[in-house]
């Protein structure tokens, strides 16, 4: 199967080698200026540089989201060939009227692309769209080392806010981490380096027994005094209260989950989060 990639950027490139490798013909790789065009099609291996949105059987478009309808409007494909883009926020809907159309995100990071091409297996891949085109879509996933995720219609911005807690979120759950230790006398270089290390042993429990029952802390065990002090101590950090607060009470709905805390414990709890606010412990 011919592939051609439009927007043959990070994303587009990395993408671009792996199918190489996977025994994909590369056709058209294409790129706002000839140049970058043939520098991408250098990275992947094949291909035929050029500046102008060319389809084949199967076309990959990864230009940012607002380029998305002007490329639609201009691409022209054969009848039957697959379209796909690779926004992580918009579904298929994002190319119609084409058809067969879907979407596909890699669940990573593409900051370097050669590492991100040699580190890609494993990687989930987000897919919604036609039928055909996920039929296409899930081939392609798994040729190149990735595993499908299927993702219902219209709910691909909701897959999308998951993917910011998991990894956007703890990038600023971590500054706001490295900022309380820096406040607590700790050099921000050695709070990172101690805090990673505890990020990854909580990630290394949750593959290892899941959630809830890799949750822990203070919350977890019911232990309120904790918990106030921590809401007393953030008065001298007030743009990190509010974080703390909203996530204790997630942390609270995890912990009944897992069955640490009951009912009395979770009102309790509740109480704890709010500065100033008496205990309901009878």
């Amino acid at each position: 199967m011919e592939l051609s990639i439009i927007g043959a950027g990070r994303t587009g490139s990395t993408l671009g080698r792996l199918a190489r490798r996977a025994g994909y013909s590369i056709g058209p790789v294409v790129c706002r200026t000839a140049s970058h065009a043939r520098e991408a099609a250098a990275f992947i291996g094949a291909g035929r540089p050029g500046t102008v949105p060319a389809g084949a059987e199967l076309t990959l478009i990864a230009v940012p989201d607002g380029e998305i309808p002007g490329i639609v409007r201009s691409l022209r494909l054969e009848r039957g060939a697959v379209v796909a883009h690779t926004c992580a926020a918009l579904g298929a809907e994002a190319l119609r009227p084409l058809r067969p159309a879907g979407a596909i995100h890699p669940l990573r990071s593409f900051g370097d692309p050669a590492k991100a091409a040699a580190g890609f297996v494993g990687t989930a891949c987000a897919i919604d769209g036609d039928a055909a085109a996920v039929r296409a879509l899930e081939r392609f996933a798994r040729a190149i080392g990735g595993r499908p995720l299927r993702v219902r219609p219209g709910r691909k911005a909701l897959y999308h806010a998951g993917a910011v807690f998991a990894s956007n979120y703890l990038v600023a759950g971590l500054d706001a981490a490295i900022r309380l230790f820096g406040r607590a006398g700790v050099p921000r270089a050695t709070a990172a380096e101690a805090l990673c290390r505890l990020a990854e042993g909580t990630l290394a429990n949750v593959r290892a027994v899941g959630i809830p029952e890799a949750l822990t802390g203070p919350i977890e065990r019911g232990d309120e005094e904790t918990v106030r002090r921590h809401v007393a101590a953030l008065a001298d950090v007030p743009e990190l209260l509010g974080p703390y607060r909203e996530m204790g009470k997630r942390t609270v709905d995890v912990a009944r989950a897992k069955g640490t805390l009951d009912a009395a414990g979770a009102r309790r709890m509740a109480d704890a989060l709010v500065p100033g606010k008496e205990s309901t412990r009878r």
